[in-house]
């Protein structure tokens, strides 16, 4: 996968209206969909109970047949535990029309579970194409899409003189020591909670600016103390602390009563995905309050932007009405409110996000890297060494530990020469 410019030309943004409005192209004119063959009843496998106890997916039934009035039924199964509750099924070939892509199917046994999804769309079309593909055929698409950055208070910036975007390192540091100046939190990174410390996991991503950046620490010789992304990343945290830049309670903090200070206006900003903001929300501060932009990964003064797929919708190997069941992934895609729903970036590249803080940070025009697939080998490195990434308990023991450099030596070591 190359890394993808997030920009919506006027014709995108025509398009992306039509689509988000609700205006469907006629039934018989629907891309890849042999519409006289859309028909019957279908089951889909879905993760999102909510949405099946609250109606919105017998909305969308409802909706669908609207647009093709020879289906009779879309059956809409929620797992709460999606994974434990489908594996069982696939066992038996019997796992409904449209599911969802288990993580622990390889790549090389996809043609054995799921239909090609070619037909759909191309690689211009939609983000992170080729995350389910194998031998040249796709599987699967995602269902939505998030990115990481810079969630942030606009009165707190804006009281303390700061300007968005920042777009340099050095700027944010210096935005943070301007809040820190009007007595806020400048930036919780959420140190006692402990998992949001995997937010610095992800940032040589964003510092590296390719996707390549984890599979280049199989050739470092030094990956943690050397002249890398992740030491960049590490020392960029590690800096946050030392300037006093974060929560002042580092091991006592509670995620909790951090949104509740975010939504009191006592803290300036957090380094986390889009997923976020709603429940911000849902601590009173209004969304229009609310700000999200790229977080600056050096000096150059370009944004990079790191985005992560959710599930992949895939239409079953075995079912017995595949046309029906594409028909309908592409209606959810395309045509449903889900993206609004689930605060995601849509996975159509000319489909505008219903998300404000989401518009807001696409306008800054960041270069969007898609997260990319951990190799075997990586992924065994990664288990031998022990080192828990995006866990955040090593993170912890790293910042806390009475030798920095010497730890992160230590990191290139267990790396190198892993631990029995």
């Amino acid at each position: 996968m190359k890394a993808l410019k997030s920009h919506l030309s006027a014709a995108a943004l025509a398009v992306s209206m039509l689509i988000g409005g609700g205006a469907a192209a006629a039934a018989d004119e629907v891309p890849g969909i042999k519409a006289d063959e859309v028909k019957g009843s279908i089951v889909f496998y879905t993760n999102r109970t909510d949405l099946v106890e609250n109606g919105t997916y017998k909305r969308y039934e409802e909706e669908f047949k609207k647009l093709y009035p020879n289906v009779t039924e879309v059956k809409v199964i929620g797992f709460a535990d999606y994974q434990g509750g489908l594996r069982p099924r696939m066992n038996t070939g019997d796992y409904g029309d449209l599911v969802l892509i288990l993580p622990s199917v390889p790549a090389k046994q996809y043609g054995n579970f799921y239909e090609p999804l070619n037909d759909l769309y191309g690689k211009d079309d939609v983000y992170f194409y080729d995350a389910w593909a194998s031998d040249g055929k796709i599987y699967g698409l995602s269902m939505g899409n998030s990115v990481e950055g810079l969630v942030y208070n606009k009165k707190v910036l804006k009281e303390a003189g700061v300007e968005v975007p920042i777009r340099t390192v050095t700027d944010l540091f210096a935005a943070l020591h301007k809040i820190k100046d009007q007595g806020k939190v400048p930036i919780y990174i959420n140190f006692g909670a402990q998992w949001p410390l995997q937010q610095w996991d992800k940032y040589p991503l964003v510092i590296g600016g390719f996707e390549g950046v984890y599979e280049n620490m199989l050739d470092q010789d030094a990956p943690f103390s050397g002249d890398t992304p992740y030491h960049d990343s590490l020392s960029t945290l590690k800096k946050l602390i030392t300037e006093q830049l974060v929560e002042k309670d580092l091991m006592t903090n509670s995620w909790e009563d951090s949104k509740n200070t975010f939504a009191k206006g006592e803290a300036g900003m957090f380094y986390l995905g889009n997923w976020v903001i709603p429940q911000f929300e849902e601590r009173g501060i209004s969304s229009d309050d609310i700000g999200f932009m790229p977080i600056p990964g050096d000096d150059s003064g370009v944004l990079n932007a790191q985005m992560n797929h959710d599930w992949g919708y895939a239409v079953s190997k075995h079912s017995q009405n595949k046309e029906t069941a594409k028909a309908y992934l592409k209606f959810l895609l395309e045509q449903s409110d889900f993206d609004e729903i689930a605060g995601f970036i849509p996975t159509l590249l000319s489909k505008r996000p219903a998300l404000p803080q989401l518009s807001e940070y696409l306008d800054y025009k960041p270069n969007i890297i898609q997260t990319p697939v951990n190799s075997t080998t990586f992924i065994e490195v990664t288990n031998r060494s022990k080192i828990d990434f995006y866990s955040g308990g090593y993170i912890q023991d790293l910042m806390t530990a009475p030798d920095f450099e010497a730890a992160l030596k230590k990191l290139d070591e267990r790396w190198a020469y892993p631990l029995p």
